[in-house]
């Protein structure tokens, strides 16, 4: 071990719980583990992107689709405040007990995390999931060029994000990081996307998902750009990720 990784693990040490010092979950605390570390609590561009800051309003509900242990949920917990509401999915039980800790340390009643993986269908399904590399489960079958080589094969339940409308509000803003399952995650919410218009921010891992970017929203009336604002007609067409989708005049894309 590194001199540098030594020292983060002195002042970090997993399982310890420390304070976010920056960023959009400013004054969050979270516990110290693989994937949620020192880095997360100087709010780094990439553990806490300020790009939702001017993109969720307080009140708001938000899906996170493949929460892992949290990391955005916090996040999307501060920017919509307590008159909002954040629905966590994270189907792996590691991870999802992970993310329970993170929640409960600061009292967040407003979060809702189930143990579910969003897709087309309900039932079970085929998860690939390693302790080792704790982001990068995923459904498998799906985006087979996204390989899950030295992974476990676990059984998960699922669920439309249609499927929530019964219990939950539609969402504001879903936000998708599935590891290849993004297309089924889109094809169980055509509802959703049909009659509420979500802001949808994908982080995309392969073409299978940047087909259904263009399948299930381009078609929709939805427009897919960068971060920094640059229009793709086609995302199947070239490599851009992630994308955020919206159906202009329909979304929130208003500031906070």
């Amino acid at each position: 071990m590194s001199i540098t990784r030594r020292l983060v693990r002195v002042l970090a040490p997993f399982g310890s719980t420390r304070r976010v010092l920056r960023g959009p979950a400013k004054g969050m605390h979270f516990i110290v583990e693989p994937g949620i570390g020192l880095s997360y609590a100087l709010g780094t561009e990439a553990a806490a992107p300020r790009f939702f800051g001017s993109r969720i309003r307080r009140g708001s509900t938000v899906y996170d689709v493949g929460a892992n242990k949290g990391q955005m949920s916090l996040i999307f917990a501060a920017l919509v405040g307590p008159s909002g509401r954040v629905i966590a999915f994270e189907p792996a039980p590691i991870e999802y007990a992970s993310l329970q800790r993170n929640l409960e340390v600061n009292g967040l009643g407003h979060v809702r995390a189930v143990r579910l993986a969003a897709s087309e269908s309900q039932g079970e399904l085929a998860f690939a999931y390693a302790s080792e590399r704790p982001t990068e489960g995923k459904l498998l079958g799906l985006e087979t060029s996204y390989p899950a080589a030295g992974s476990d094969r676990i059984t998960v339940r699922s669920i439309p994000l249609d499927e929530m409308l019964a219990e939950e509000p539609a969402p504001d803003m879903i936000k998708i990081d599935v590891e290849g399952a993004a297309a089924a995650v889109l094809r169980g919410a055509r509802r959703i996307i049909d009659e509420a218009s979500p802001g949808i921010y994908v982080e995309l891992h392969g073409p299978e998902e940047q087909a259904g970017i263009r399948d299930e929203l381009i078609v929709r009336g939805y427009v897919a750009e960068t971060l920094g604002g640059e229009r793709i007609l086609d995302p199947a067409a070239g490599w851009h990720s992630p994308l955020w989708c919206y159906r202009p005049g329909d979304s929130i894309l208003v500031d906070n």
